[in-house]
């Protein structure tokens, strides 16, 4: 029995489950991987996204890293549905896939293998044109192609502000130069979504976020029950 019949089944018992038709139905569209970690993980993107449509708060939505869309088309069609009016903004390198991995990430991992290193690279690339194709049906949608932190400069406006910023870059550095560029930038009220936080694959991302925090007094700061997490401003 695979992922999808098992979540059928307890959704028969259930009597439906908006989020999960969403997720699979982002999921077929955008040809991306499932697991049940997956899931969890982009409940809290769910939440978020039903948060700042609930509280209609104003500024831009954004998320770095995208890799084939999934939660970006997720998100997408929530805020269709709602009449939204801003633009959602996607940062990607959409070449190469990851960022190089700093000398923190590597110590966090025992990372000394360069094979595995550039295995995972190629496994997370992107796609543009795949991406914009599948992204067609929501044109709020501006794809934005290059590296963090240096592209962020050139797609924003200086006086920009953010309802929501769905962070999934795995590593340490982009992870921190994002919440740095970010989090001054948010609105009163809004979410970031940490979607490695606590990611066993990619520590770095707990480690970056923990580093800035140190910095900052959000809100409020959860931690999911197995992996991401969310800071609200």
């Amino acid at each position: 029995m695979n992922t999808r019949e098992i979540v059928r089944y307890y959704e028969r018992m259930a009597g439906g489950n908006d989020y999960l038709d969403r997720y699979f139905g982002a999921l077929e569209a955008t040809g991306s991987t499932d697991n049940f970690l997956k899931q969890n993980r982009f409940f809290s993107l769910y939440q978020a996204v039903g948060h700042v449509l609930k509280k209609g708060l104003p500024g831009d939505i954004v998320e770095c890293g995208c890799w084939k869309g999934h939660s970006t088309y997720l998100m997408a069609g929530l805020l269709k549905e709602a009449d939204w009016t801003g633009t959602l903004r996607v940062f990607d390198s959409f070449e190469g896939g990851l960022s190089d991995k700093t000398a923190e990430d590597r110590r966090l991992r025992g990372d000394t293998d360069p094979t595995e290193t550039e295995r995972q690279k190629q496994k997370f690339a992107s796609d543009f044109d795949a991406v914009q194709q599948v992204l067609a049906p929501y044109p709020f949608v501006a794809l934005h192609k290059g590296w963090i932190p240096e592209v962020f400069d050139g797609a924003l406006p200086s006086d920009a502000r953010f309802s929501l910023v769905h962070l999934d870059v795995d590593l340490y550095q982009p992870t921190l130069d994002s919440l740095r560029f970010f989090y001054p930038r948010m609105v009163k009220g809004g979410l970031i979504v940490l979607d490695d936080y606590g990611s066993t694959t990619f520590p770095g991302s707990r480690t970056a976020t923990d580093e800035f925090l140190g910095s900052v007094t959000p809100t409020l700061f959860l931690e999911g029950h197995l992996q991401s997490a969310v800071l609200l401003v």
